[in-house]
């Protein structure tokens, strides 16, 4: 009996170890995870914090900064477009103290005023210079004498070809507040809207006088602060030159009293071939013409001889090659007047960018003198030099007989 009792419990241990074995078993087995339950209560909200700064607006305007921050990197193109003539478009009068230019100096102010009373110089580099009030108007009469229809308050510097001496002459002298609206040429960043510096005869506003880097560039805050991630504008074409160096439609050359007017190269190129081309293939605008002169060095960046090889090789002129005559003392005459001229020498004071010669034409102007010819005339091709008291004088028909000649057998040779 005892013995089957003990054989009993052997077995019943047997079985529960058996049993607790399958169990331990089963809860090492992870089951997949049931669905989410309900969402708990929301909880109490917390006290509100402070408000913090306002958002940083993200733009991508750029505003103009001036040539000063310019040179910081473009120190050498910097220094050589400080003496060309577009940066002394508009000078301003500062403590009482005149411009200082490159090359031509204007030393006193129209009769009656002193530097005090002058607020900027247009102009004063090699032609001339007119001067604005500090209300912003232009000068055309004395202090206390409006409407002197005499009154000399242009100032012209001495033009040596057309030997005329320095000079002051006269405006629209006489007129009344006669407004400065010469900003879109004369300025940087023009806008038409508002008065500059608050004065009633400045005819909208600009961020630097002058026609300073940011005229032809665009404004540049963005690149001065990320050169590589915002390039300048680069606007080669000459249309864009063109935007100021015109004066009315492109399809007519304007005139007045024997000469075409300043500020008309565009309208001269329109008439010719070489409209085809950049201004900036043959003038450099960080250096101008006139500093280059001054220095006795190159002016053009190319020659004509670059591209009119053939004329250049086989020029038939003897007379012409041996007194070493350049291309452009006849194909590009000084019959543009910007301050004086000389209507007996007929040579104004800029060369014009007309170029072609038309040997069967002797007159440059229409009847009433108001258009110049597309083309450049005898009269301002050859008499520069063939007048009175300097190369032989020719007739008119000499004149034409000499150009007509002459252009035949060109021609036949060819």
């Amino acid at each position: 009996m005892k013995k089957l009792n003990l054989m009993l419990a052997i077995v019943l241990i047997l079985i529960g170890i058996v049993a607790l074995s399958g169990c331990t078993a089963r809860e090492t087995v992870t089951g997949q995870v049931g669905p989410a339950g309900p969402p708990g209560v929301m909880g109490p909200t917390g006290t509100r914090g402070e408000t913090g700064p306002p958002a940083t607006a993200l733009t991508f305007s750029a505003e103009y900064t001036g040539s000063r921050i310019c040179g910081g990197c473009h120190a050498d193109i910097s220094a050589t477009f400080k003496d060309t003539g577009h940066a002394w478009g508009l000078s301003p009068v500062e403590n009482g103290l005149r411009p200082n230019y490159p090359f031509t100096q204007v030393f006193v102010p129209p009769d009656g005023y002193t530097w005090d009373d002058i607020s900027y110089v247009v102009g004063g580099y090699n032609w001339k210079a007119r001067f604005v009030d500090q209300q912003g108007y232009l000068i055309t009469h004395a202090p206390d004498a409006a409407g002197d229809v005499e009154y000399l308050n242009q100032y012209n510097f001495a033009n040596p070809y057309a030997s005329q001496r320095a000079s002051w002459v006269g405006y629209h002298a006489g007129e009344a507040e006669l407004a400065f609206d010469c900003g879109t040429c004369h300025t940087t960043g023009y806008s038409p809207k508002g008065n500059q510096d608050d004065q009633p005869g400045f005819i909208g506003t600009w961020s630097e006088p002058g026609i300073q880097c940011e005229a032809c560039h665009g404004p540049g805050s963005l690149h001065a602060k990320n050169p590589e991630g915002f390039q300048m504008r680069v606007d080669r074409d000459a249309e864009a030159c063109g935007e100021c160096h015109t004066r009315g439609t492109v399809e007519e050359v304007d005139a007045e009293a024997g000469f075409i007017q300043h500020h008309e190269q565009y309208e001269e190129l329109f008439q010719s071939k070489h409209i085809a081309l950049d201004c900036v293939l043959c003038h450099d605008p960080h250096t101008g013409v006139v500093q280059l002169r001054q220095r006795d060095q190159q002016t053009t960046r190319t020659q004509c001889e670059d591209c009119h090889f053939q004329e250049a090789r086989f020029q038939k002129n003897e007379r012409h090659a041996e007194i070493n005559f350049d291309c452009v003392e006849c194909h590009m005459p000084r019959l543009v007047q910007s301050a004086s001229a000389n209507l007996d020498l007929f040579t104004g004071d800029i060369r014009t960018h007309e170029m072609a010669i038309d040997p069967y034409q002797i007159n440059q102007f229409n009847e009433d003198g108001t258009l110049a010819a597309s083309q450049i005339s005898l009269d301002y091709a050859c008499r520069h030099c063939h007048v009175e008291g300097m190369v032989k004088p020719l007739s008119d028909q000499e004149l034409f007989d000499a150009a007509v000649n002459y252009h035949s057998r060109e021609q036949s040779s060819r």
